[in-house]
């Protein structure tokens, strides 16, 4: 196995049992007991606060930067956000400074979609987060153990956020990223691409037709050419040391540009040295949703 492939391995192959439980509580009450001549005064009145509501949230997002910037987060602004944050903390101990967001959807009209992936996200943070805690810990305990003390020992610094990089009527297009730094910076990233019409996550048949592997196999060896050409530094391995050989089947790791082109992503030390990173190839072919 290749040095840095093997390395990759070895850095990740921790061992963290499952922990935290995701509770989803979402609590409606309304009261249906209003009597006929107040519910006209109360439907007029609410029009009137609806309207002096909106006012003064136009005039605060063009006048109050703070309160601007806040709504940089929302991702459509004349529809109900599909996505928003569902834990957002920070903790310092003297082994990591940690920062994380966790991302979810809602208002998708697909109960069961939404609940299934935000589960998945959580319990994936969590456990991603849990094991850089742990390599933190074994690291400060390794400097201890070769006669250093906490001077020598630098907290790791852990940081988990996400970016919207698609989304319409119909779909949506998220990248969660999580970065870490301990001898040197390491990262990976999670992608979702939500069908909101249909209700599921898209695959890249989904996107680009029975004949994705063709097309995604022709554009990506014909782009490392390219970049190897370009850059001396650029030194993919080899198909015999693990490198790009093809895409092995339509879940591989993809998301939705802005411009809505799939992204193809291999994660760091999978096709090319660490120093190299994380990997994109954007597909020019339309996609089909």
């Amino acid at each position: 196995m290749n040095i840095l492939r093997k390395a990759r391995k070895d850095y990740e192959n921790i061992e963290v049992p499952e922990e935290l439980n995701y509770i989803v509580n979402r609590t409606i009450n309304q009261s249906n007991n209003v009597k006929n001549k107040k519910r006209k005064l109360y439907i007029k009145g609410l029009t009137t606060a609806f309207a002096t509501s909106f006012a003064l949230f136009v005039i605060l997002l063009n006048t109050n930067e703070s309160f601007a910037k806040a709504m940089e987060d929302v991702p459509i602004l004349d529809s109900i956000a599909k996505v928003f944050t569902i834990r957002e903390y920070t903790d310092e101990t003297e082994n990591e400074l940690v920062s994380v967001k966790i991302p979810g959807i809602e208002n998708t009209g697909n109960t069961d979609l939404e609940n299934r992936v935000n589960y998945e996200i959580l319990n994936k943070i969590n456990k991603v987060v849990q094991e850089s805690k742990d390599r933190a810990e074994e690291y400060k305990n390794a400097v201890l153990a070769t006669g250093g003390t906490m001077d020598d020992y630098s907290p790791i610094q852990i940081n988990v956020d996400y970016e919207i990089t698609y989304q319409d009527n119909k779909l949506i297009s998220f990248v969660i990223t999580k970065t870490e730094s301990m001898a040197s910076a390491y990262g990976e990233q999670y992608f979702y691409n939500i069908d909101l019409e249909n209700g599921k996550e898209l695959n890249l048949r989904d996107v680009l037709g029975e004949n994705y592997k063709e097309i995604i196999d022709k554009e990506i060896k014909k782009q490392i050419k390219e970049k190897s050409e370009k850059n001396e530094d650029n030194m993919y391995f080899t198909a015999e040391e693990g490198g790009f050989s093809g895409i092995e089947n339509e879940y591989h790791d993809f998301y939705i540009s802005s411009n809505k082109k799939v992204v193809i992503v291999f994660q760091k030390y999978e096709i090319a040295p660490g120093y190299m990173g994380i990997q994109y190839f954007e597909i020019p072919n339309d996609i089909l949703i």
